[in-house]
Order: C-alpha cells, then sequence, then structure tokens
C-alpha cells in the first residue's frame, strides 16, 4: 500500500466517521439536486478548479483549487459532502444570481487546521479567491447520502 493510498484511506475514515448526517437540508437551496443541470457538475463546468483524486460507487473525491484573484465558472455538486480546507484563505462564494452566500469559515483567530465542513448538495455558485495564496481543499462526496449510523 502506497503512503498516498494510507493517506487517502485514512482521510475516508476520519470523514465518514465525522459525516453522520442528521437533519441534512436537500440542498443549499432547498431545491432537488435531481433537477439540476448535469452540464454544471463540478467536473463539468468546473473542470479547470475540480480534479478527481479518487472515485468509486460511493464517493468522489476531488482536489479544488482556485488561484489568487480567480472566480470559478458556476457549477453545482450533487451530492452531500464534506470539505476540507489545508489552509484559511480568504475567499467569497456567490449563488448563480451572484448574491453572496453567508461563510462557513470561523472567524480569524478562531480557526484550527485541517478546517472541515459538513454540506449539503450545494447548487450552482461560484468561488472566489480574494487572498495572495491559492485556495486548495478537499471534498469527499457521498453519492448515496452520508452514511447512516
Amino acid at each position: 500500500m502506497t503512503k498516498f493510498t494510507l493517506r487517502l484511506a485514512t482521510l475516508y475514515f476520519v470523514i465518514t466517521c465525522a459525516a453522520i448526517a442528521q437533519g441534512m437540508p436537500i440542498s443549499t437551496d432547498g431545491t432537488d439536486p435531481k433537477t439540476w443541470d448535469p452540464k454544471l457538475d463540478a467536473l463539468k463546468s468546473g473542470a479547470k478548479n475540480h480534479k478527481v483524486i479518487y472515485e468509486d460507487k460511493e464517493i468522489r473525491v476531488l482536489s479544488v483549487t482556485v488561484e489568487p484573484g480567480e472566480v470559478e465558472v458556476a457549477h453545482h455538486h450533487q451530492w452531500p459532502s464534506v470539505i476540507v480546507y489545508d489552509r484559511p484563505v480568504k475567499s467569497e462564494n456567490r449563488d448563480a444570481n451572484g448574491k453572496l452566500l453567508a461563510s462557513k469559515m470561523p472567524p480569524v483567530g478562531k480557526r484550527e487546521l485541517p478546517m472541515t465542513f459538513r454540506v449539503p448538495p450545494e447548487a450552482a455558485h461560484s468561488v472566489s479567491n480574494l487572498d495572495a495564496v491559492p485556495l486548495h481543499l478537499i471534498r469527499v462526496e457521498f453519492k448515496n447520502g452520508f452514511p447512516k449510523e
């Protein structure tokens, strides 16, 4: 087993344990992900920023990078996810209409790395990197919903 495979297996285990869903909304905007345009999937419209690092029938693991000053193309994530940030980066997340979405980031000084967030399926949105360093995160998408207890 390579170090990468071992790290990925460990990450998957930790995230699975942390991702037990309790009252998760259907999506970030309340719409049904089954009705979303497949052309806006992160790997289609957001392919420049989203790279698959692992995928099987249950999960898809993405490495997401947004360069300084870059604004992503609008895209969605049809499955609930756990997001792992490896560094705090000043950024904005906007919905498909350009409305600023509430930040998931804790205030400066209250951040512990890595920062992890559990999110429902994320409707069309676009992230802007307002910082001088790349934004990078790992996103684990659960194709069958979060594991049950």
